[in-house]
């Protein structure tokens, strides 16, 4: 398709800013004027959407990737005026890059339906069914642990680096073929290392294989991390505020991958029972501390600084608070750990640093979080939107869990259950895994399940608005998590407890099974655009009339062929509210289908009128109506 960019075309505008409009939809412009196609290449389009992009604005585009609105039309018009023939414009050509978020993705929901959730679920139900917390194995937690960790979180998190990252930045992604290896060293290590350690209560030889896995794990990691401070030095630009929360949670991602192996093999190896609970007691928790609040938590911070204010339109955070509380998130992490270890090793004394570091997080969280404003209405409410305000729930849930750790500890215990196994020790296991599951199900896994529903529709080409909410698996995730945390809080008090709390993982799964199907089906191609806006072209000026031009375009762009149209049979046009309304949103082809009306003939007519034939035969009283309406 022809479209005269030069002479007339572009001298019948008053500003040639009007060819090319913030409204315009990237399909319908690229498919119009395929020539342009570079210039948002250059923007970090590239590999997004396919041939013709994602379905959006030019609005959404240049909020998205961070680019002045105002440069990027010129820039758009700007190409279009100087004419490129668009026959000569190849399509862009596939890379590794292009779509390497797909098969991280997809291992991501392989792990979390096999060894990471769902073998928790098995893990839960057992444990709800015995009516003890004993009643599995300390390595069988540890391998359904790990396998979250490494391969639910760990794998969604490196897939969307590579594919986003580069694009933030308006770059490549650094040495794509290394990029994808490290998802076979990633995958390999975490197959053996949570695989051998699911059966080492009964098979010690399998200590070797769980370590290599390690190993591979801790390569593949490293690497990831350089791969990724390549991309980020080789753009050329600055960092912004919310890469240096990116950053610090790459820097815990590798220290918590080396304090992990160390702990495998300590545990492992341990010369005596005994020995091993010193170890776990020990040395655990500090361990979830690295993993959840420095590296899932502070990734989690940093992206969304990034995503609520460019794809939703929410208030845009403030960089200086951003850094303020980066610092005191950091010092935390650390201070928790440490001064668990301390506690344990040395003395009670030290419970103080541990506890000032939850205090000062907690407070910190919500001093940024709070700013963000994440209730206000946004400008591109979709189906992901409720998925992540929700996970901000429960990260205050479990940060309001752990500030009140001492109160439920040493005051509901000592109340209401004082001859309870965790009133005598003085630690609940039961509240504290509550709290780590309202983090890891409630805020971790309810961004990933939002951001993904996202991003991969988007980088099919699909509109996110035409396919389905996704509300099954948003209920379920929220009323197992629900279930969870609030029924094994409860053990401590009665048994009858543990049922409830054992069938809340049946529910999460079957949510991320759901969901996972969804998301496997968008990225094989099995669940393709309904929506007639991927058909539509916009009218720009000077071209002739298509079938895929919205009718209501051609009548804003050339009012006097609205007699053609009547003649042809479309009557309901004669209705100045119906002109506002349905021709907004119907195309020529679409509605002479509707009609019973031959596109062919009912084109030839319109481009009559248009160049001027025919608009002597329209009468004034037509034309008043028109430009009334």
């Amino acid at each position: 398709m022809q479209f005269m960019t030069k002479g007339r075309a572009m001298g019948n505008l008053d500003d040639k800013q009007q060819a090319i409009t913030q409204d315009m939809m990237i399909p319908e412009l690229l498919r119009a004027a395929p020539e342009l196609r570079p210039v948002l290449d250059r923007y970090g389009l590239h590999g997004c959407g396919g041939e013709f992009g994602p379905m959006e604005s030019l609005e959404f585009f240049a909020r998205a990737h961070d680019v002045p609105l105002h440069d990027l039309l010129a820039e758009l018009n700007d190409a279009l005026q100087k004419g490129t023939e668009s026959e000569g414009v190849q399509a862009p050509s596939d890379s590794i890059a292009d779509s390497i978020y797909q098969p991280f993705f997809k291992a991501g929901i392989a792990v979390v339906l096999t060894l990471g959730a769902a073998w928790g679920a098995y893990l839960l139900l057992r444990i709800g069914i015995l009516k003890s917390f004993t009643a599995v194995g300390l390595n069988e937690v540890n391998a359904h642990g790990h396998a979250q960790i490494f391969g639910w979180v760990g794998l969604f998190v490196m897939g969307f680096a590579y594919q986003a990252f580069p694009r933030f930045k308006h770059t490549s992604l650094a040495h794509p073929r290394l990029a994808l290896a490290t998802l076979w060293l990633m995958l390999s290590g975490i197959v053996l290392r949570s695989g051998s350690q699911a059966f080492l209560e009964t098979n010690a030889y399998l200590i070797p294989v769980g370590i290599f896995g390690s190993i591979l794990e801790i390569a593949a990691i490293g690497t990831f991390v350089w791969v990724i401070w390549r991309t980020l030095r080789g753009s050329g630009k600055s960092l912004a505020f919310y890469d240096y929360y990116i950053l610090s949670a790459l820097g815990w991602f590798v220290a918590q991958a080396a304090y992990e192996a160390a702990y495998f093999v300590a545990t492992s190896y341990a010369p005596s029972r005994d020995a091993l609970l010193t170890i776990v007691s020990t040395w655990q928790a500090p361990l979830r501390d690295l993993q959840i609040h420095g590296f899932a938590m502070l990734m989690i911070l940093g992206v969304s600084q990034r995503i609520f204010h460019n794809f939703y339109g929410l208030p845009a955070p403030n960089p200086r608070r951003s850094l303020v509380v980066l610092a005191l998130l950091n010092m935390t992490v650390i201070g928790e750990a440490v001064g668990f270890v301390l506690m344990r090793r040395i003395g009670h004394a030290w419970v103080g640093l541990w506890y000032g570091s939850v205090i000062v997080m907690a407070v910190s969280l919500a001093y940024l979080v709070l700013g963000w404003r994440l209730h206000t209405r946004s400008e591109e409410s979709d189906r992901s939107l409720k998925f992540l305000r929700m996970a901000y729930v429960w990260l205050f849930i479990s940060m309001a869990m752990m500030v009140c750790l001492p109160v439920y500890q040493f005051g509901l215990l000592k109340l209401w259950a004082p001859q309870s196994h965790a009133a005598e020790i003085g630690f609940s296991h039961a509240y504290y895994g509550a709290i780590r599951h309202a983090i890891t199900v409630g805020f971790i896994s309810l961004m990933i399940v939002g951001v993904a529903a996202k991003v991969v529709p988007t980088l099919k080409g699909i509109d996110v608005r035409s396919l389905t909410g996704l509300w099954m698996p948003f209920i379920l995730l929220n009323l197992g998590c629900a279930l969870r945390v609030s029924f094994q809080t409860l053990t401590d008090f009665h048994e009858m407890a543990f049922p409830a709390a054992g069938i809340s993982g049946l529910l999460e799964v079957t949510a991320l099974a759901i969901w996972g199907t969804h998301l496997w089906r968008i990225m094989n191609g099995r669940v393709s655009e309904r929506s007639e806006a991927s058909t539509r072209l916009p009218l720009l000026p000077g071209a002739a009339i298509v079938g895929e031009n919205r009718v209501g375009d051609v009548l804003e762009a050339y009012p006097h062929v609205l007699p053609v149209f009547l003649e042809h049979g479309f009557t309901p046009l004669a209705n100045p509210v119906l002109r506002k309304t349905l021709a907004k949103h119907v195309t020529i082809n679409s509605a002479a289908r509707k009609l019973d009306v031959n596109p062919e003939h009912l084109l030839k007519a319109l481009n009559s009128a248009r160049s001027g034939a025919g608009a002597a035969l329209v009468s004034d009283s037509v034309l008043s109506e028109v430009h009334s309406a």
